[in-house]
């Protein structure tokens, strides 16, 4: 491109150009581009214009006219199109298109503005002022685009749009869109308009309010109202739901502050901050208060749909629920704060229930963590908080409430020393290579402070063992110990909480005695193990003929040691066998056996005192004399008798050696394993009094023709049984106690190396706000044609008592996908219990993509979570609350 620079249009310009070269009119220019030098006064930058067919220059009216693919640039402002006027006079710049021999418009005008862009019919824009007016313009602000028959746009670079369109559909004639009389645009700030409705497939719909309001920032994120979805709930009568207001306090912090109100009664608050600061850490912190409302005439009802197998309510409940995550990002010697919360009331997740796995999980845990590895040394501590909570079980009827069981640990301090070289320790040498240099010692203690929230938790389950007695005996203790159950959290059963808490602290002692060659196909590995526990506790037992119980006194120290030793031995085997055939080239099998020694003391004899034999105050009725069991003197004491044996174990891998078929024309070989494992093991105890010989397990896995998946385990009895089913110490040929056998396939040969979690991020989650949760993803991947996954389980447990039957269960499940269109895709899963005859977790999602627009169907069709939703939602995050929403869920009132 080449750039000619002539005179301004002004008075002084025809000392310039003469009128014996110029015409008296126009001037035309033969080259593709001119840069006029801008006047000194009006025009503060020079005007870069080029054009492909001619440039004509009226020098007494002071008009440039160009032709064919003009461009204009001036400053940060940039205009295209088949024809564009310069007005030097009135500092406007006009532009049009033009129509080719088909009558069809080309070189449609163009305007850029910094990030702005419009397409307009017609441009016409005051460089001076810095205004313009613009017919049947479409612009895009943020995420959306406006249509319009008439912009005009002022020094501030606002827009005021005439009989005006709003939407996010990107397409000439969109899909749906937001029909307003009058719109104004701020840029990267927002978009407002006055009355409007909505318009969908050039229908015109009611749907609409008396003004709008939407957020185009420039950096995604601002402030401003969210509006709630509207829905129907069985269980709470109509509702508004996830109402209220998002605040973006900076760049790191956004905060949602949202509510729930329910026709029948009852509301819930929910805040939520989400915080994220790049190379440091992210996290969430999420606090719901939900009151449950439910009048005593439906607490009945609901009893009476419990005990017909449906879903019975609670009654009126207030509950709190508590989720924080954070997550640093490690960075060298420096140290590491995470955390993940998720704790609250008993029945919150019952009453808000948002799948089926959050409403059958009996159990939360938390932990709150601090860990470093202190630089240049073995050393590394610690201290995390952590708590778990133990709801009741899922049942049908929610009004029966079951105790909330809170347990602690406050805190759990760690301090460790990881393994080294003791050769190194004490010399300060590099090692030669001697035998004794192998040694090496690490070191771990760990401090633990264990409350929980439940009485008759110690000693009431101090497990005391009849040691003369011809029949078992019951636990009979005394000092007013009570049967286990949960007690309130709350600043007068601090003390009770204290007292019933457990402190302890554990030292393991890591010794390594090194890895030897024996017989040079042989690896000998002893090892050496030893452990102490202390803790706050020793339990003594004396009876009291009075009362006919046991008194549990406590001390305030004890010491639990434990400690063992041993040795294995292993080896590989190589087998090959070549195969004349045409594909095949051999088969190898390689089988790994071992055999270990493992001894520990038995830590039931006197000499440990970690049992005590104590009269339990009920008598034998066969001897007539006082019954005396085994009770543990701690908490935490080692189980087991003398131990001293034998352990064997054998593993088979077999792989089949192939003629590549992508490869035919070489040499190309590849392996195929016929058999993953297949392995063997079992344990002789030569202390053990009886039954010498443990059961054998037998294990097998491998996989069939790429896709399938087989495991099958079982476990054979080496002993004799007799006719009661009773165990007898005599071996026979070991028989089948019990086998499972699992078969997995998954078919998805479309999908190699497809991503499941795609980046796009406008797609807006989709929830009903009460009962049934949407639990579609916010992403479907059309491209993957179709998938399909199945497990078949069986269990089988062999009865060698002739009065107890076998036990055999079957499960079968599936779960997959398929695109019928380009635009259609359904997933599916099921899972049927042979046993009960029953289908379970069951549920049929339908995907829809309508291009700027999503339709999705969930259908679960048993089990408590019954029930279906049917969401058609605006595609872009920015009109997100325009959606429909339709759906029941497993309530019953």
């Amino acid at each position: 491109m080449q750039f000619i620079t002539i005179a301004p249009f002004l008075a002084s310009a025809q000392e310039v150009i003469s009128p014996a070269t110029l015409p008296q009119d126009t001037l035309t220019v033969s080259p593709d581009s001119v840069a006029l030098a801008a006047p000194q006064g009006d025009i503060q930058t020079t005007i870069k214009y080029s054009a492909s067919d001619s440039i004509v220059l009226e020098a007494n009216n002071k008009i440039a006219h160009l032709y064919g693919n003009a461009k204009i640039e001036y400053g940060t402002v940039s205009l295209e199109a088949a024809y564009i006027e310069i007005n030097y006079d009135t500092h406007v710049l006009s532009a049009t298109p033009a129509t080719d021999s088909t009558g069809k418009e080309i070189g449609v005008p163009v305007f850029k503005d910094g990030g702005e862009t419009f397409a307009a019919k017609k441009i016409a824009y005051n460089i001076k002022s810095k205004k313009g007016l613009i017919s049947e313009v479409v612009t895009q602000q943020g995420e959306g685009y406006i249509h319009g028959e008439i912009v005009k746009r002022n020094e501030k670079n606002e827009f005021s749009v005439f009989h005006a369109q709003y939407t996010t559909c990107n397409l000439e004639h969109p899909h749906f869109y937001i029909n307003a009389s009058k719109i104004k645009a701020i840029p990267n700030e927002k978009v407002l308009s006055g009355p409007f409705n909505l318009v969908i497939g050039d229908i015109p719909t009611p749907l609409g309010f008396a003004f709008g309001l939407f957020p185009t920032p420039k950096q995604n994120r601002s402030s401003g109202i969210l509006v709630p979805t509207f829905g129907e709930s069985r269980a709470r009568g109509f509702f508004l739901s996830n109402g209220g207001y998002y605040l973006a306090l900076n760049d790191y912090i956004g905060t949602s502050i949202t509510g729930d109100i329910y026709s029948l009664g009852g509301y819930k608050v929910n805040m939520n901050n989400s915080y994220f600061k790049r190379y440091a850490y992210n996290g969430n912190l999420s606090i719901a208060y939900d009151y449950f409302k439910n009048d005593e005439a439906d607490i009945e009802q609901s009893r009476a749909a419990a005990a017909g197998g449906r879903l019975a309510l609670p009654p009126t409940t207030r509950s709190i629920w508590i989720n924080w995550s954070h997550s640093p990002v490690q960075k060298p010697g420096r140290g590491r704060f995470s955390a993940n919360v998720s704790a609250g009331s008993s029945l919150f997740n019952r009453v808000n229930m948002t799948s089926s796995s959050n409403y059958l999980t009996p159990t939360f845990t938390s932990s709150i963590s601090y860990q470093k590895t202190i630089p240049n040394s073995p050393f590394s501590y610690g201290i995390t908080l952590r708590q778990s909570q133990r709801n009741g079980g899922a049942t049908t009827d929610l009004t029966k409430r079951s105790p909330t069981v809170m347990s602690f640990v406050l805190p759990d301090v760690n301090f460790a020393m990881t393994q080294m070289s003791i050769f190194e320790m004490l010399t300060n040498k590099v090692p030669t290579g001697e035998w004794y240099e192998k040694f090496t010692f690490g070191y771990n203690v760990n401090f633990q402070n264990n409350v929980v929230n439940e009485y008759g938790t110690r000693p009431a389950t101090l497990q005391v063992l009849p040691v003369n007695s011809s029949r078992a005996s019951a636990e009979v203790f005394g000092g007013g110990v009570d049967s286990t159950r949960a007690f309130p959290l709350n600043f007068n059963n601090l003390g009770a909480l204290w007292r019933n808490g457990q402190r302890q602290a554990n030292h393991n002692f890591s010794i390594g005695l090194g890895n030897y060659k024996v017989a040079r196909h042989f690896n000998l590995t002893p090892s050496v193990n030893y452990s102490e526990i202390w803790t706050d506790e020793r339990f003594s037992y004396t009876y009291d003929e009075a009362t006919r119980t046991v008194r549990v006194d406590t001390a305030n120290f004890g010491r639990v040691y434990q400690y063992g030793a041993g040795a294995s031995l292993s080896t590989n085997i190589y087998g090959t066998v070549q195969v004349k055939g045409k594909r095949v080239e051999a088969i190898r099998h390689v089988m790994r056996p071992a055999v270990a020694y493992a001894f520990s003391p038995n830590y039931g004899s006197s000499s440990f005192d970690y049992y005590r034999e104590v009269q339990i105050g009920v008598t034998d009725t066969i001897t007539n004399r006082p019954v005396y069991g085994r009770a543990r003197r701690f908490t935490n004491v080692p189980t087991g008798g003398l131990q001293s044996g034998l352990s064997f174990n054998v593993q088979n891998n077999v792989e089949m050696k192939v003629r590549s078929k992508s490869d035919s024309t070489s040499n190309a070989f590849e392996k195929i394993s016929l058999i993953d494992n297949l392995g063997a093991s079992t344990f002789y105890n030569f202390a053990a009094d009886s039954f010498k010989l443990s059961n054998i397990n037998l294990n097998l896995n491998t996989r069939l023709f790429k896709i399938i998946n087989f495991t099958l385990t079982s476990t054979l009895d080496p002993y004799l049984y007799n006719t009661e089913g009773r165990r007898i110490n005599k071996y026979v040929m070991p028989r089948f106690s019990n086998a499972s056998m699992s078969l997995g396939a998954s078919l998805n040969p479309a999908s190699q190396g497809a991503s499941e979690t795609a980046p796009p991020t406008n797609l807006p989650a989709l929830e009903d706000g009460i009962g049934m949760r949407q639990n579609l993803p916010s992403y479907v991947d059309f491209k993957i044609p179709w998938t399909l996954s199945m497990d078949f389980t069986l269990y089988y447990a062999r009865s060698l008592n002739p009065n107890v039957a076998s036990t055999l269960t079957k499960n079968f499940g599936f779960n997959g996908s398929v695109n019928l269109t380009d635009k259609w895709k359904v997933a599916y899963n099921a899972y049927y219990d042979f046993t009960n005859n029953n289908i379970a977790n069951a549920s049929l999602n339908i995907h829809r993509d309508l291009h700027c627009w999503d339709m999705s169907i969930s259908w679960i069709p048993f089990g408590f979570m019954r029930g279906y939703n049917l969401t058609i939602n605006a595609r872009s995050s920015l009109l997100r609350d325009l959606r429909l929403t339709r759906n029941r869920s497993g309530w019953n009132r």
